[in-house]
């Protein structure tokens, strides 16, 4: 079984480098259509069986369950996003899932297309995709088996992940995919978006809060 997994964190800490431009409110609800955005791509995808979002926020679950992913509640003791990724990998695991493909929250020009295209490049019987973003982290990571290398997301992560590969001796692809390139953190990465292809969700709620306006505005 092939299993996704997204982590997101709490919901009143969410994209606090867009708060020059967005009030809390209203970087929450930018969280939440990303994450619509991404699910959507997901459970698009045939190469998906199983699809989880971590998360310590309550209100983050509920909503991810409602698009028909399955909750996993991060322990009160996890602190940061690898050892969230690392206890849903553990609980993905423990459900059965042979291989994980772990995508951010924030990358609303996910695809089904995308999806299945990094699954069909991940190697067998063991193997690492991923893909790199423009600032050098990672946009999507997929591993068989899931546990195949500990998760190293932050800054450079990109390259660390690719050390922990070569340390174990896990066959590597590298997929540079312009789509999946930018994630959302910055208010040009919300200009980034227009035009662009899906993040239907995303691209509504930058619309209907006039984000364009304000950038180029200046305010």
């Amino acid at each position: 079984m092939i299993a996704a997994l997204v982590p997101i964190k709490a919901l009143s800490e969410v994209k606090e480098r867009l708060a020059s431009i967005l009030d809390p409110q209203e970087r929450k609800a930018l969280a939440l259509a990303m994450l619509t955005d991404v699910v959507t791509a997901l459970l698009g995808a045939a190469s998906i069986a199983y699809l989880a979002v971590v998360s310590p926020d309550p209100e983050a679950l509920q909503y991810a369950e409602k698009l028909g992913a399955h909750p996993i509640p991060e322990p009160s003791h996890t602190r940061g996003i690898n050892a969230s990724l690392s206890y849903g990998v553990y609980f993905l695991s423990q459900k059965g899932a042979t291989a994980v493909l772990v995508v951010p929250a924030d990358l609303p020009t996910l695809a089904p297309s995308l999806v299945d295209e990094v699954i069909q490049a991940l190697p067998q019987p063991k193997g690492m995709a991923i893909v790199p973003s423009a600032e050098g982290g990672t946009n999507a990571l997929a591993l068989r088996p899931p546990q195949a290398i500990p998760f190293r997301f932050g800054p450079k992560s990109f390259t660390a992940h690719r050390r922990e590969a070569v340390a174990r001796g896990i066959p590597t692809v590298v997929l540079r995919l312009e789509t999946l390139a930018y994630d959302v953190d910055s208010p040009q990465d919300l200009l980034r978006l227009e035009g662009a292809q899906g993040a239907h969700h995303t691209l509504a709620l930058i619309k209907s809060l006039n984000i364009p306006q304000r950038l180029k505005g200046g305010t």
